[in-house]
């Protein structure tokens, strides 16, 4: 019997053995999908986690700002105390404590080693910094994010399966969010709201709710892009309503930011048409592009037809992109950038510390600034938070979001193997991605509805990244370690001193916030007061109620110097002093303090001491008219004159629109008889602002004493001749005098008439025309070169001239336009 010949094994290819598994898989999906379908969002053991989950959103974004200056207070606060009870929560269950080195494994990976570093980088900038207190509270703020961030991973870490409450809370918020913006929309359009600005919902303003609905359209995003049916559908309109929103809101940033993730979406779309050359990926191009072109077709339509006529042009998009660079040039954005790059530059390891920002900041702003209204933010979180940790913390918090990134293109390049991790990593990237628009341009670092988004995304990110797919157990979705779970006692130490550690600064975190919540509210009063004009709130309250933490205003003023206003108003020059000599290092470049000082002390009659702090405020704020007033009539009491004129010659170099300034200038040199540069300064301040009442009576007054006194008796003796109808004699005097003075109506009045009698008609007509391209238009003088004109022969103008007398009024005007034009006269 023959024996039969052996073939050797079949090879498959991998791209074989990957299909085969890809098909495997997908019908065990396929399963489990129609599974969850029928079982509940969550079960019963799933909902003490849940509304954990549920309150970062909801209680973060809802809670009110409790008659505080900033809701940002109140948020903090109770973001604090929402993470203390979380994990106190978590350390309760058992699953949790059964496994300690679950706790850790936040740490084992790269975004969740940058973020822990970066937490440390941050308590090391404490050292440079110049207010220490601005550090710690600071810190407790990024603190209670990253908080935040631990406590979801761990929750995620038990049960991936709660990204779908997630979801479904991101697209109904956004929608709940686009919905009131449609509303007030209509309440604008209908006169009762009087600008887009006004807009604000549930949140503080109108930047925060635009933020908010950007950050959220990833939600709406991934459900078009891998859920189906009825849910497919939701995530479409949500990412429509969501975008129209955005462009109701006069978000230039944010119009940019949908440019740019436009473009990467259709990358993203044609790059997987080109790997797999399914239809599908144009399908899901088509959805977003086409809700990106109905929102702007629609909101085209709306502007055009329903806003307020004044309001259509400026609303348009275009016009808003067109005007971003000047606008980052009015609000000083551009600047800021600048200068904290010079920061950086100057303070590359440690950075000028967490929080110092704004104070460092003043040193560079002062110089310029003319008021106290400040930029308390870089308006973009990348550069600010480069500039407070230094270089090393802004490249750790940077690579926060390129870990996560580059987890996303890893999951992608393998996605077939991998899909829920990859879904869920393209829900934590593109979420980060459209987080990253906003802290390029705005501040969202410091906005705790936000920072529960990023917290979310960051979190998903950090877990999927650890996670594997149960392929034994795919019913409860749950992500497991990539190895097997060991106690070891050097793992379980490690997790209880970081648990106690975590529990120390949550407190540490809910204290400080606390007092920085009841700060903000005193702050309010203040800040309302100083708008209203007038100081009328008992100082005593604040120095009574006024917490250790902070020291200094959200603004940026220290708290004592906001406290001395008050006393300063009430006389209370003693305790002024006493309230801002320590102050000295709370905010150094703030100029206020100086100020102050200088003003009770001059209060007080002490002149010197009153000068040597006028001049430290006016090194500090060289161009703040308040001190340069106090400080040149401090010197002109000490007879210093001399030293004045170059402090205001600076001033009014740089400034061109300060009334008082000018007012102030020109008085000092007209005392010092220096008629020449108070004539220059009024006459500059006259061509800018010629319909200040107060500038006009200084010009008027300047141009007596410099043009028509010194020429008195000349215009008398001219007027004299004059009024005695010596015409001849009246001419040259008249002539000579109108030469060495500026216009003035009544001698050239005068110079017209004299040259009407002597016959020099052509002289007269010059004369008039020069009073009417300078001065009023009298209705004599019309009539008066409408004679002139018919003594030349010119009868058109003659009649011309005569007509528009007759109908200002003239008498001798309509006469002669009867006499002369009726008729062919």
């Amino acid at each position: 019997m023959a024996k039969k010949k052996k073939h050797p094994p079949v090879k498959h290819s991998t791209y074989e053995r990957s299909d085969k598994h890809a098909h495997r898989k997908n019908r065990r999906n396929k399963n489990k999908n129609r599974r969850e379908k029928r079982a509940p969002l969550l079960q019963a053991s799933q909902i003490p986690f849940g509304l954990i989950i549920i309150a970062y959103f909801l209680v973060v974004t809802f809670t009110p700002n409790w008659m505080a200056l900033d809701t940002n207070s109140s948020k903090f606060m109770t973001l604090s105390i929402l993470n203390l009870l979380s994990f106190g929560y978590l350390l309760t269950r058992h699953d949790i404590r059964n496994e300690p080195g679950l706790m850790m494994r936040f740490f084992d990976t790269w975004a969740g080693k940058a973020y822990g570093i970066f937490m440390v980088v941050v308590v090391l900038s404490f050292i440079p910094a110049i207010n220490t207190l601005e550090s710690v509270l600071q810190f407790t703020k990024l603190f209670s994010v990253f908080a935040a961030v631990f406590n979801i991973s761990l929750i995620l870490l038990r049960d991936i399966s709660y990204v779908k409450l997630v979801l479904l809370m991101g697209v109904t918020l956004l929608i709940f969010d686009s919905v009131s913006v449609f509303y007030y929309i209509g309440e604008f359009i209908d006169g009762e709201i009087g600008s887009v600005s006004d807009i604000k919902s549930v949140y503080s303003n109108k930047n925060i709710l635009t933020s908010a609905m950007f950050v959220k359209i990833p939600f709406a995003l991934y459900l078009w892009m891998f859920s189906s049916g009825w849910v497919k559908r939701i995530g479409l309109f949500g990412m429509f309503v969501g975008m129209l929103a955005v462009m109701f809101m006069y978000a230039r940033a944010f119009y940019l930011g949908l440019i740019v993730i436009t473009l990467v979406f259709t990358t993203y779309c044609l790059y997987n048409y080109y790997r797999d050359r399914s239809t599908t990926h144009f399908r899901l191009l088509a959805g977003f592009v086409g809700s990106l072109v109905l929102a702007l077709l629609i909101f085209t339509f709306v502007r055009t037809n329903m806003y307020p006529e004044q309001r259509r042009d400026r609303a348009a998009i275009g016009t808003q992109l067109g005007t971003i660079q000047d606008d980052a040039r009015e609000s000083n954005r551009i600047d800021a950038w600048v200068w904290s790059l010079d920061i950086i530059r100057r303070n590359p390891v440690l950075g000028v510390g967490a929080g110092n920002w704004k104070i460092n900041i003043l040193e560079y702003e002062n110089q310029q600034k003319t008021d106290y209204i400040y930029l308390f933010k870089a308006h973009n979180d990348f550069i600010e938070v480069t500039s407070e940790t230094g270089i090393i913390g802004g490249l750790l918090y940077i690579s926060i979001f390129v870990f996560i990134f580059w987890n996303l293109i890893k999951a992608y390049l393998y996605k077939d193997g991998n899909t829920r991790r990859y879904r869920h990593l393209f829900l934590a990237g593109f979420g980060l991605m459209f987080y990253g628009v906003d802290a390029f341009f705005n501040f969202p670092i410091d906005r705790p509805e936000i920072q529960m988004l990023f917290a979310f995304y960051l979190a998903l990110g950090i877990v999927t990244t650890l996670a594997r797919d149960d392929e034994e157990s795919e019913e409860k979705a749950r992500v497991l370690a990539d190895e097997p779970q060991k106690k070891d006692r050097k793992r379980t130490g490690l997790s209880k001193a970081f648990s106690a550690l975590l529990i120390l600064l949550m407190m540490g975190s809910a204290y400080t916030l606390y007092h920085n919540f009841q700060s903000s509210k005193l702050q309010r009063i203040i800040y309302q007061d100083i708008m209203r004009g007038s100081l009328d709130s008992d100082p005593d309250r604040f120095l009574e109620e006024f917490p250790f933490i902070p020291n200094v205003s959200i603004w940026g003023e220290s708290i004592n110097s906001a406290i001395a206003r008050y006393l300063l108003q009430e006389d209370r020059n003693e305790e002024v002093l006493e309230l801002l000599r320590p102050d000295e290092d709370i905010n150094p470049w703030d100029a206020r303090r100086e100020f102050f000082m200088a003003t009770a002390f001059n209060n007080m009659g002490k002149t010197d001491s009153a000068l040597v702090y006028s001049k430290k405020a006016y090194e500090l704020k060289p161009f703040y008219f308040r001190n340069i007033h106090l400080m040149s009539n401090l010197l002109e009491q000490k007879d210093r004159d001399d030293e004045v004129g170059p402090y205001l010659n600076r001033f009014l170099a740089e400034i061109k629109d300060d009334r008082q300034a000018y007012l102030f200038t020109t008085s000092f040199y007209g005392r010092r008889g220096e008629l020449d540069k108070a004539w220059a300064y009024i006459d500059t301040a006259y061509q800018a602002m010629p319909n200040d009442s107060l500038i006009e009576r200084q010009y008027r007054m300047l141009e007596h004493q410099k043009f028509i006194a010194p020429h008195s008796e000349l215009l008398q003796e001219a007027a004299d001749h004059y009024n005695n109808q010596r015409y001849e004699e009246a001419l040259p005097l008249l002539i000579e005098y109108t030469e060495k003075i500026p216009f003035n109506q009544s001698p050239y009045r005068m110079l017209a008439f004299s040259n009407y009698h002597l016959g020099n008609h052509e002289a007269t007509i010059e004369n008039i025309d020069y009073i009417f391209e300078h001065g009023e238009v009298e209705g004599s003088l019309v009539n008066l070169r409408g004679v002139s004109y018919r003594a030349l022969g010119d009868h058109e103008a003659a009649c011309e001239d005569f007509r528009t007398a007759m109908e200002m009024g003239v008498e001798s005007g309509e006469q002669n336009y009867r006499n002369f034009c009726e008729g062919g006269g």
